[in-house]
């Protein structure tokens, strides 16, 4: 199956049709690197319910692009200025056209992610920012997992544990591996951290302990530290 064809499924009422929302950390990101008014384009946008909200919210023109068309509807359904494109490695803009550009959760669908991440490169404006976010394969709980139990979770969506043959995520990063990616396109001042850990949150006997979405001052100053390790 192409890969347009499986995420037309993946976006309709018999696929996973995930529902996103802005986290607290990207709102962060945004108020730090993206001013308001900015030119802003999200890569495999979705429904647009990811970054949508919070991009429009700082006052920025918002684009989402992505290769479902049941995925593009959606989003203009809410109300987002969103298109299809046919390649996240061949984006129909000209260089330089964004101030910042984001791709949240996108680039471990990709096949050739490091073509998408370079025609970010060359559509982003000089000084421009591009915020990205993906999985990491060396967090200690998918660690835990493979060691202790033998069992790889791709972490796509909720069946990942049961039929990880059939989950999208096809290309796996951990904090050095994406910092390198990005470097080899032609990134400068590139800066990998972490977010989303936690410790009781991914413990199921103690997950009714935890407390809202952000994680406590101590273990968010751990995850700063070691990545690779504490973040998701």
């Amino acid at each position: 199956m192409k890969a347009d064809a499986y995420y037309e499924s993946y976006w309709s009422e018999e696929g996973y049709l995930p529902h996103g929302a802005p986290t607290w950390h990207l709102r962060r990101l945004l108020r730090a690197h993206v001013a308001e008014g900015a030119k802003v384009l999200d890569l495999g946008c979705g429904d647009g319910g990811t970054a949508g909200d919070a991009v429009r919210a700082r006052g920025c023109a918002y684009l989402g692009v992505d290769v479902s068309e049941n995925a593009v509807r959606r989003a203009r359904g809410r109300g987002f200025d969103a298109r299809r494109i046919d390649d996240a490695g061949s984006l129909p803009f000209e260089g330089d056209s964004f101030d910042a550009v984001l791709a949240i959760e996108v680039l471990e669908h990709l096949f050739l992610p490091h073509l998408a991440a370079a025609e970010v490169h060359r559509v982003l404006k000089p000084g421009g920012v591009f915020i990205l976010s993906v999985p990491n394969v060396a967090y200690w709980r998918r660690r835990l997992d493979l060691a202790a139990f033998g069992r790889w979770n791709p972490f796509g969506d909720d069946l990942s544990v049961e039929q990880p043959w059939r989950d999208p995520h096809i290309r796996f990063f951990n904090p050095a591996s994406m910092k390198r990616l990005l470097t080899l396109v032609g990134f400068g001042d590139v800066q990998v951290n972490g977010h989303g850990g936690a410790l009781l949150r991914d413990i199921p006997v103690a997950r009714r302990l935890c407390r809202g979405e952000e994680p406590s001052r101590l273990f968010r100053a751990a995850e700063r530290r070691a990545p690779a390790l504490l973040a998701a």
